[in-house]
């Protein structure tokens, strides 16, 4: 800091509600986004003329929070376009200013170093609202105590001797298992089937307003997960269609009255749907002999680069030639 000035050490610093609060207007948060930016550039690149060797790792979410703020102003089919707006070239205009960020750090790269550019997800519309634990109810698999019509968050109000299964997250599903749970009832006998009349259920969840399917996968842990902590995750993940996207509400365990809802807030971006349509990218300065690298790749190709064979042991792969 005493060669570049203060800056933040959040690791979201970025203050997204005040602006879908209305505290401040785009004006002003964009103001904030560019200084925040401004700092992590001169970090960026006073670290880098500092750095001998070894790994240097530099994280940038500007278009990140960018892409969930204004991604209203590049979608008509959104419940908040303007397509006169000031802001419809912001997100492109961000992509921009981060590309020169990029142009001037190879300018600090030597010929013996390797720069890695990842992003872990690509971004998309976030049109529609689900609220998972709603149509967990309506569909027989939640339970509300008697005379409870919607519950606040953290399932006040769930009845969990009758509940097969409860969201929580964003589009993660749990089932209520005995000896799990506080008050589980599913079986172990009962688990595989329980847990695949919930899929077959959801592919066929259909919004009534826009005629779309509303969910593209759902995946159990073990497609996703291995390893002594699968049993930690969620029994089953949703994979919502591009538009659409697990609620508030359900990430903290609510179940209001709606089923579906118009996204009226200005959090208007996203990528909590299926992996597959918003896949993140890899560049490199060398070249690698894949098209479709995945992010668990990347420690092995950082090992793989200072020549340490530990690589081989993790489930990535090194695919630097």
């Amino acid at each position: 800091s005493k060669k570049t000035g203060p800056y933040y050490t959040q690791g979201m610093p970025h203050d997204t509600w005040v602006l879908t609060e209305g505290w401040v207007d785009e004006k002003v948060f964009l103001e904030h986004v560019d200084m925040i930016l401004e700092e992590r550039k001169k970090v960026l690149m006073e670290g880098m003329r500092q750095f001998k060797n070894g790994v240097f790792f530099f994280y940038i979410d500007t278009l990140d929070i960018v892409q969930h703020m204004f991604w209203r102003y590049i979608d008509p089919q959104h419940p908040l376009f303007q397509s006169d707006s000031l802001y419809k070239d912001t997100i492109y205009n961000y992509y921009e200013k981060i590309d020169r960020i990029l142009g001037a750090a190879l300018k600090e790269l030597d010929e013996d170093s390797t720069l890695i550019i990842l992003s872990d997800h690509g971004f998309g519309p976030f049109r529609r609202t689900c609220h998972l634990n709603r149509w967990l109810l309506e569909n027989g698999f939640l339970a509300l105590q008697e005379g409870k019509n919607q519950s606040a968050d953290f399932f006040k109000d769930v009845d969990w001797p009758n509940t097969k299964a409860y969201a929580l997250g964003f589009g993660g599903i749990y089932i209520n298992k005995r000896g799990r749970e506080g008050q589980g009832i599913v079986s172990e006998q009962e688990e595989d089937s329980i847990k695949k009349d919930l899929s077959e259920r959801l592919m066929l969840w259909t919004d009534p307003v826009t005629q779309e399917k509303i969910v593209k996968d759902v995946y159990k842990k073990e497609r996703i997960f291995d390893g002594a902590y699968t049993g930690k995750a969620p029994d089953l993940f949703v994979g919502f269609n591009s538009g659409f996207r697990a609620s508030w509400q359900t990430a903290l365990g609510g179940v209001p009255e709606a089923l579906i809802e118009d996204n009226q807030k200005k959090w208007s971006g996203d990528h909590l749907v299926d992996p597959s349509l918003v896949p993140g990218v890899i560049f490199t300065s060398e070249k690698i002999d894949l098209s479709d690298p995945s992010i668990i790749d990347l420690a092995p190709m950082i090992l793989g680069l200072f020549d340490i064979p530990d690589y081989k042991k993790m489930d990535g792969k090194d695919h630097v030639k």
